[in-house]
């Protein structure tokens, strides 16, 4: 008979496995290829799609998402050079993103617009008669119905959660204040030109607001708990580790340690300890692992400090939501 704790672990395994070969595997392909340029679109938007599968309805949630991913990713790079048109762009994709609430999606949602907010502030050149905007939408579309293949054709071993709806009321503010907050966030790491760091502050802002501000503030506790021990780990692996290589292998060590641990449902601060050094161990091949590892940080509580404001203005919207609907939370 199969104890629980190895029916846990197999789980966790499986769960690895799949994210390496649905996730990992296209930009891997195009790295081995030679085409370097596709390899960040494509390691974002599997990782996006394997996420929004199984935390969603599995392969079905792949197929919904697939078209639309693929034309925001063009567009935001098409929009990229423009603050503005940035903005615009990738605030429709939280508000959309934000709306899955109404049924449960918003977290299986929760990486699109974080690749897009990576992709919109180091946007890929192409090379070739097709514009860069039309050739990431391709490499973006093939990685989601790749990824959502994997998941189909590993059905028996996927168990997507049970998807709790939001009310309507609540799903309508969550998603246009996500929606001015990341717009808003976009025009300024645009016009500014903030690169990668840009990146990590709409990430910070979609991570940290979520349909009950009780959460928020929870999740903003873990995110500047999670953020100060990765720093740390990343500035010890810095410490021994220079060659960029082996930079690249210890930052995908802990990419999957940190997605692992997201599908298993350990506390965020789990998540946040291990998706910091990854980020700045994948960035730090070209620089000292110190000075990204500062500037990742700078960003991220630039974007707590941003999304706390938001939400302690929202706080008595919130509690009228609790009251009128009956809710436990806030």
């Amino acid at each position: 008979m199969t104890s629980p704790e190895f029916a846990k672990t197999k789980s966790i395994v499986t769960s690895v496995l799949l994210m390496v070969i649905a996730g990992f595997a296209p930009a891997v392909v195009m790295a081995a290829l030679g085409w370097t340029t596709a390899v960040n679109v494509a390691m974002l938007g599997g990782i996006a799609t394997f996420l929004a599968c199984t935390m969603g309805r599995g392969w079905h949630t792949g197929l919904v998402i697939a078209v639309p991913f693929s034309i925001l990713t063009a567009l935001t790079i098409w929009s990229a050079p423009y603050a503005i048109a940035a903005a615009v762009v990738l605030a429709v994709a939280a508000f959309l993103r934000g709306y899955g609430a109404k049924a449960g999606m918003h977290n299986a949602l929760i990486m699109t617009v974080i690749a897009l907010g990576f992709i919109v502030t180091g946007p890929p050149k192409f090379a070739g008669p097709l514009p860069s905007a039309i050739i990431a939408g391709m490499v973006m579309l093939a990685t989601t119905l790749w990824v959502t293949l994997i998941v189909f054709l590993a059905k028996k071993w996927v168990h997507p959660p049970k998807l709790a709806a939001i009310d309507p009321d609540r799903v309508i503010w969550f998603s246009s204040v996500l929606a001015i907050m990341v717009g808003v966030a976009t025009w300024f790491v645009v016009d500014l030109n903030l690169g990668h760091g840009g990146g990590w502050i709409i990430l910070t802002i979609v991570v940290v607001y979520q349909p009950y501000l009780g959460d928020g503030f929870k999740k903003a506790g873990g995110r500047a708990i999670g953020t100060v021990i990765g720093f740390m780990i990343a500035i010890i692996v810095g410490v021994f580790v220079t060659n960029g290589p082996i930079l690249y292998v210890l930052g995908t060590v802990c990419l999957v340690v940190a997605m692992a641990v997201m599908m298993i449902g350990k506390p965020y601060w789990w998540f946040a300890t291990f998706i910091t050094p990854a980020i700045v161990l994948y960035n730090s091949a070209g620089s000292t692992v110190t000075k990204v590892a500062i500037e990742r940080v700078e960003a991220t509580f630039i974007g707590i400090a941003g999304t706390l404001v938001v939400m302690l203005i929202l706080l008595p919207l919130a509690k009228h939501f609790q009251r009128k609907t009956g809710a436990s939370e806030y």
